[in-house]
Parts: C-alpha cells; structure tokens; sequence
C-alpha cells in the first residue's frame, strides 16, 4: 500500500492527512485456475480492487478514485489489468493461435523435411505450450532438420531438461557441442544438466560452464561460479 501524508498544526492541534492506495479481494469475481503467463506455472487467478483513499490519522475517509480491477497470481504474485476470467480468455486465445500455428509448421516442415529453421520454431513453440512429448516426436518425424543444425539439437536437449531427462538432454547438447564447442547455448546447459545430476557432476559441469563464458553466453560468470563452489564441496554462496 502506498502512502503519503502530511501534518497540519494550529494552536497545539495537528492534524495528519494523507492518501492512501487500498488493495482487496473482489467478492464478486470467482478466482480462475490456469497458467500463469509471469511464471508459467499452474496457478489460481484471483481478481481483487485497489482504490485511492483520503485519510485522516491514517483512516481512509473519501475515496479518490473508481476502484479498478486486476488479477492476481496466487503462486508468483504477479499482477494483470484485467479480470480472471477476461485473462483466462486471452490465454485461451493464445493457445489456440500457438496451436494452429503449430500445425501450419509441421504441415510447411512435411513439404521440406530437411528445413532445420522450422523445425527449431516448431519445437520452440511447443516448448513454451509445455507441450514437451509434441516437440520430441516432431524432431523424431524430421530427422533430417535435426541432424543438420547444432541449434535443433540444442533445442531438444533443452525439451529434455523441461522433462527431468537429464540423459537425453546430456546426449543432444554433447552433439551440439561436438559439432560445435563454441555453441555458448548448449555448453550452458549441458553444465545446468551436470549440476542436477545426484550427486552433481561438478567437474563436467565447471568445463561447460567455462566454455559457455568463452563463448559470451548470458549469465555463465554465475553458472561458473556455482559449478566451482559445488566441485569444491560448498555452497553456491560460498558457505
């Protein structure tokens, strides 16, 4: 809650006013169960109001303005201008247009089996749907796409982490990266891959977290630096 508040003083009195933003659950609107667009996580929507209020002693009086509607999330906790159900319709939309856009690749990739760019974008959306069996038969009917780029197989072994497949993933970034050792996106996570491992594979991980930072790939200094203190018995703060 915002707040700003001033004192007035005469005579001995004073008087403290101010405003004051006041957020509540909105009674009138069920909450909605979908996924969250902020984390992407199967969460309930939970619409509710905040108003702008005068207040006196920090007692809201006068309300100064309309109360406005949002959603929130109730596992992340973030925020949307709309109602639930107007966001669980926009979602849905969402699908549907990620869906048949999906179909139109698969439909283009069947009519250029060996084009490795649509199969990326193929498996790329069905990974951002969650759909990570659909992106693992799509490489599989296209064989040939994947094969061709270090890039599709970055992907797959990344449709593999999603899933907890930590050998599968493992396989395709290491032929990504024997193709390629300085793909900064799979030597990235192939060290995120060894790190799950139980008990982790530090060593291994250390190496593809360096070649990550060679290659300038985003966040490697700390990936690095967790894969080291692992290797060395420690915390990732250092403990």
């Amino acid at each position: 809650m915002k707040r700003a508040h001033r004192r007035f003083g005469r005579r001995g009195f004073i008087l403290l006013f101010g405003s004051r933003t006041i957020i509540r659950n909105d009674p009138s609107v069920a909450p909605v169960q979908t996924v969250c667009p902020r984390c992407g996580q199967q969460a309930q929507m939970v619409g509710k109001t905040y108003r702008h209020w005068f207040t006196i002693f920090f007692i809201p009086i006068i309300p100064m303005s309309r109360a406005n509607s949002f959603t929130q999330c109730s596992r992340c906790g973030a925020q949307f201008p709309v109602t639930p159900e107007q966001l669980s319709s926009r979602l849905s939309q969402s699908e549907t247009q990620q869906s048949q856009e999906a179909i139109g690749l698969y439909n283009s990739l069947r009519a250029s089996p060996a084009n490795s760019v649509t199969l990326n974008q193929l498996m790329t959306m069905y990974a951002s749907m969650k759909e990570y069996d659909q992106a693992i038969s799509a490489a599989a009917d296209f064989p040939q796409a994947l094969h061709n780029s270090e890039q599709c197989m970055t992907t797959l072994g990344r449709v593999y982490l999603a899933k907890n497949d930590l050998d599968n993933a493992l396989q395709w970034f290491d032929a990504a990266t024997n193709r390629n050792a300085h793909l900064g996106e799979a030597q990235y996570y192939k060290a995120v891959a060894h790190l799950m491992r139980t008990p982790p594979a530090a060593d291994k991980a250390v190496a593809a977290a360096r070649a990550a930072r060679s290659a300038g790939y985003s966040n490697a200094d700390a990936l690095l630096r967790d894969a080291e203190a692992k290797a060395r018995g420690e915390d990732a703060s250092g403990g």
